[in-house]
């Protein structure tokens, strides 16, 4: 398993790099949600500086009508960069993809919608490479998912998870109709005494989980299943810790370290989330009726 780091910017990559980190997941600017955005020029900049990492590029918006030829001559430029892939949320990105037939492949990353092997295969059988799992699956269905499909896959397993997103600017008009402005910052919000972590900018809204999620008590799993890539995403969390965090779980996953995991427990806490949760969803009974 490789690891792979979604940063809060570019201005300094080395410490990610000399902390073990194999590869980063890279926003494209204007068409990115939940990650930090960059131009094409700053992309080619990047991988040409790092060319033995496995660099991919997150397309994870929805895309209008009237975005579509500005992004397929995105597209288009991404093709004469040697990156390793496009990870893409709107279909129209696997529409032009096989129209122009680019030489870097393309990954599934519809946030909460990859969760099972058959939607895996039928999108492999399309020409898509890689899925990003959905973080709301345990470490079991993770693993089932990879073991019935030839799809690569990468795994969820330091972060803020994104719980929703709306292309509303709910933040914005909250303030705007008690006659305030908006200052951009990251707002709380709480449901049952749990935390949320909101924000909002031109793309829409992002809902949070408030804690870290660690997937680090079964990361020996994930990989024993070749599981061929593990996130680590650095939204809300300090850089230094987002440098140590790297180190550890590289310890983790090349040495079998009990004391790098029980260290990042001290770090972050041990909030598992979903890894062994299943999503139950119940049919709330009508009380209307008799």
């Amino acid at each position: 398993m490789k690891i792979v780091v979604v940063p809060n910017d570019i201005k300094d990559l080395d410490k990610y790099v000399s902390s073990g980190a194999e590869g980063f997941i890279l926003g494209l600017k204007d068409y990115s949600v939940n990650y930090f955005g960059i131009t094409i020029e700053e992309i080619k900049n990047i991988v040409e500086k790092y060319k033995d990492l496995d660099i991919f590029i997150s397309i994870n918006k929805t895309i209008f009508n009237k975005e579509l030829k500005e992004l397929e001559e995105k597209l288009i430029e991404l093709d004469s960069i040697p990156i390793k892939g496009v990870l893409f949320y709107d279909l129209g990105v696997l529409s032009i993809y096989k129209k122009h037939n680019f030489s870097y492949s393309l990954g599934w990353h519809q946030t909460h919608m990859v969760t099972n092997y058959n939607t895996c295969n039928f999108y492999y059988d399309n020409g898509v490479e890689y899925g990003v799992l959905a973080s709301e699956i345990t470490k079991d269905e993770m693993i089932e998912i990879k073991r019935n499909t030839n799809m690569k896959l990468f795994s969820f397993i330091i972060g803020h998870p994104i719980m929703a997103h709306s292309k509303r600017r709910l933040l914005t008009n909250y303030y705007r109709s008690q006659n305030k402005e908006y200052d951009g910052s990251l707002k709380s919000i709480y449901e049952r005494d749990k935390e949320y972590l909101i924000s909002d900018n031109s793309d829409g809204t992002c809902i949070y989980e408030g804690d870290i999620i660690s997937g680090i008590d079964y990361l020996g799993e994930l990989k024993d299943s070749l599981i061929e890539y593990g996130i680590i995403h650095g939204f809300n969390i300090e850089d230094n810790l987002i440098v140590k965090l790297v180190s550890l779980t590289k310890e983790i996953i090349t040495n079998n370290s009990n004391t790098a995991i029980n260290e990042i427990k001290l770090l972050i806490c041990n909030n598992t989330s979903f890894f062994d949760k299943k999503t139950i969803f119940k049919v709330k009974k009508d009380e209307k009726k008799n």
